[in-house]
């Protein structure tokens, strides 16, 4: 006993004097590099929030930030933040970018980066080759949210939308709180290219168009400001073709097959002209092939919120007939407008619902290329309004 408690004792005084010389070891190197690696302070940082890249007539990049900057010292809690806009061009979107940094004298950085701004022009370029120096070389967030734009994208960076001092704050809060009832797809940077490189090669972003504000904010600050309203219920249909705009109503019927979570409001019209608003409350959505055979199902939950022109006296429930007809006619819409997807996929070969994937999964490597037009689809939505909103 007394040789196997000696050998016991030996075995943690030896197991402890390895664990303080490995965080010794540890110290010395953290304090080494703390001394010799240039950390540059955040005074001398530009921190990229939105980028914009676009393509000139020329075949140039034309590569927009819209940056905070921080002035003053920051350690003792005074320094104070601003927003810049700064566009450039070169033949590479590096070279565009080192243009920006020795304009602002500072240094870029895209690791705060959360929107990315391609315009349809830039989108033409080899996806892998656009999205790859910004991530690898300068750490663009693959959960950076990509959105396309009527206009040219310092024009949307530089916009002032009322709300928000810088517009890449609106894009971004406005695709995460308000997903996919009214045609928003949000499209992280990772999800852009998984598409992309997918059978189905084609990935629905949304197209931002501004618009100056028919009714502007009446504030004190705001006074003589020109504000400008993001209007953002389109999609940009990207394949490596090419790309076009959906409108509306097939933005949101390609939202609600292809996204995970769906949120929003729906809002159809009655024939007598009625018209009722829900809200999603759940999204289920689920395509299946058999072969070249696809078939999808839409289950949607809504919550009845309103109705207006009707001749109705008392109160509305969310159990009347009228409510349940509304909810018949979105039954109709919907499916009407998700094989007006399927037709305009066959008609231009990029396949908005993503059924290339679902038959490929029940084919394999059989499956031809370009096979939309050989696929038969069909499809059933189902909207029950909940009783209890």
């Amino acid at each position: 006993m007394k040789t196997e408690s000696h050998a016991a004792a030996r075995l943690r005084n030896a197991f402890f004097a390895r664990k303080w010389l490995v965080i010794l070891v540890i110290a010395a190197v953290l304090i080494f590099f703390g001394r010799v690696v240039d950390n540059k302070s955040l005074t001398q940082s530009a921190i990229v929030i939105g980028l914009g890249i676009d393509r000139s007539d020329e075949g140039a990049f034309v590569v927009s930030t819209q940056s905070v900057v921080l002035n003053g010292g920051t350690g003792d809690g005074s320094a104070t933040q601003s927003f810049a806009v700064y566009t450039d061009e070169g033949k590479t979107i590096s070279e565009a970018l080192d243009k920006i940094s020795q304009k602002m004298g500072l240094l870029i950085s895209l690791s705060h980066c959360n929107v990315l701004i391609v315009s349809p022009a830039a989108l033409l370029t080899e996806h892998a080759l656009l999205f790859a120096p910004l991530i690898g070389a300068y750490q663009l967030p693959e959960q950076a949210v990509v959105v396309s734009a009527s206009v040219s994208p310092s024009d949307v960076l530089a916009a002032r939308t009322g709300t928000t001092v810088a517009s890449s704050y609106f894009i971004q809060t406005s695709l995460i709180q308000n997903l996919g009832g009214d045609g928003l797809a949000m499209v992280t940077v990772k999800d852009f290219m998984a598409h992309t490189l997918s059978r189905s090669g084609s990935v629905n972003i949304p197209y931002v168009e501004p618009v100056e504000a028919q009714f502007p904010p009446q504030t004190a600050e705001a006074e003589g400001e020109k504000f400008v309203q993001l209007i953002m219920n389109k999609n940009l249909v990207v394949t490596d073709g090419g790309n076009f705009v959906i409108d509306e109503r097939l933005a949101q019927a390609a939202t609600l097959v292809v996204q995970k979570d769906v949120l929003g409001k729906l809002s159809p019209v009655l024939p007598d002209g009625e018209t009722v608003e829900f809200r999603v409350l759940n999204v289920k959505s689920e395509t299946k092939a058999d072969g070249t055979d696809a078939r999808t199902e839409v289950e949607i939950k809504v919550s009845f919120m309103e109705i207006q022109n009707t001749a109705a006296s008392d109160t509305v429930t969310p159990s009347d007939d009228i409510v349940k007809n509304a909810a018949k006619e979105l039954e109709k819409e919907l499916a009407a407008a998700i094989r007006e997807c399927y037709d305009l996929s066959v008609e231009t070969g990029a396949d908005i619902l993503h059924l290339q994937d679902k038959v490929y999964q029940s084919v394999g490597r059989d499956l031809p290329e370009d096979c939309l037009a050989d696929i038969s689809f069909s499809c059933r939505v189902t909207v029950t309004v909940s009783e209890n909103g």
